[in-house]
């Protein structure tokens, strides 16, 4: 079967500040080749919509699958699925991600039949999906994780082993195209998966059940050694939560000799908790730190469910200083503050080293926030829900 892996457009920033190499599509097309599939990837961040009909009018593949992370790409895929139906009619159209896994039943409803199926979950299950897709898709339901149509199997199963996939990076083309900042170009690579923090407005701890998983740190070692990109982003949501698995990875880089230089996100408390594992890592080529500190306000910081004090974020900004790396920061501006909260909010922005960004509190599917807004928000248009709009 010949298989189309696809990532939608980019949003607004991918232009500006960032362009993230696509790994969990990497992870399903390195599922499918382990298949026995024939694979392409396509990222629509780097490529137009016209490309894309251009590859399906000439590739004719039997199935194509997109990424859902974000859930302000959920419009456009939509109306992919529709238009790649009416020219490859028998073509099994299917999506996953973090954001599809939180909307499947919307997501089918607005396709109105034009995607097969809606995985839920992680990117390891494919290779049992695509086997059951070529035998009959009408029974694809009762596989876990999968979502069709005519119903929803029983809950996705997290993979026990990261290290099984690793991303096939090799066929993403023009890998030169992802940068995050002045990490130009940068490749991506995951050292470990899952938070067990429980923040309001984050929805990473729902969709992994609040698990961490570590992958081994030779097979960390052996992906970085085939990334030729000078950079590296590490898309872990917290860094360095084990510092002994950090220092187990640092090793085994200093043993293979590999040069990069790495931009890592953490928060306030693991930095402050595991500071020589930082320092080591900063001998490694650590670079670029990004420590979550989401409110400069006491109560707006508890209102989040963080779990730092804020004497205790400043601390780390303190400690990250002192480094030498470039620090940046955010900070999550509500949809009621007012003309003097902000004020403030820049104030101190200007008076700190860090870059700081303010992203808008969004009621993402799969928060708190979301669950507690109920039938409330004002819309429910994804295309607002990237954390630039306001949707209150």
């Amino acid at each position: 079967m010949k298989i189309l892996c696809c990532h939608p457009s980019g949003l607004m920033d991918t232009e500006i500040y960032l362009r993230l190499e696509p790994l969990g599509v990497e992870l399903v097309a390195q599922a499918a080749l382990r298949a026995g599939h024939e694979v392409r990837i396509l990222d629509l961040q780097v490529f137009s919509h016209e490309h894309y009909f251009k590859v399906l009018n000439q590739w004719h593949p039997d199935a194509v699958c997109f990424g859902l992370n974000y859930l302000a790409n959920i419009p456009e895929v939509i109306d992919l699925a529709k238009e790649t139906k009416q020219r490859l009619a028998n073509s099994f159209f299917f999506v996953g991600g973090h954001s599809a896994s939180f909307t499947a039943p919307e997501i089918l409803d607005h396709a109105q039949g034009a995607i097969d199926c809606v995985v839920r979950g992680e990117a390891e299950q494919i290779e049992t999906l695509l086997s059951a897709a070529m035998d009959d898709r009408k029974r694809i339901h009762l596989l876990p994780g999968v979502v069709t149509q005519y119903g929803e199997g029983p809950a996705p199963r997290m993979a026990d082993d990261l290290d099984r996939l690793t991303p096939a990076h090799d066929l993403l083309p023009k890998r030169r195209k992802y940068f995050i900042g002045s990490f130009d170009p940068s490749a991506s690579i995951e050292f470990t998966r899952g938070c067990p923090w429980n923040c309001t407005f984050c929805s990473a701890w729902t969709f992994y059940s609040r698990t961490y998983r570590k992958r081994n740190a030779e097979a960390v070692a052996q992906e970085l050694e085939r990334l030729e990109e000078p950079n590296v982003f590490v898309v872990d949501d917290v860094a360095f939560i084990d510092p002994q698995h950090g220092f187990a990875i640092g090793r085994e880089i200093e043993r293979r000799g590999i040069r990069k230089q790495f931009y890592l996100e953490t928060r306030a408390d693991i930095l402050l908790r595991n500071k020589d594992v930082f320092q080591y890592w900063r001998s490694l080529g650590l670079t670029f730190m990004f420590v979550g500190m989401e409110a400069i306000d006491e109560e707006e910081l508890k209102s989040f469910r963080k779990g730092v004090s804020l004497s205790r974020s400043f601390d780390a900004l303190e400690f990250a200083r002192s480094l030498g790396v470039v620090v940046a920061t955010n900070i999550i501006a509500d949809p009621s503050w007012d003309e003097e909260r902000f004020r403030k909010v820049r104030e101190w922005a200007l008076s700190v080293p860090e870059i700081v960004n303010i992203s808008v509190n969004t009621p993402y599917p799969g928060t708190e926030n979301f669950l507690s807004a109920g039938d409330t928000l004002s819309t429910r248009d994804y295309r607002l829900f990237d954390i630039q709009h306001a949707v209150p």
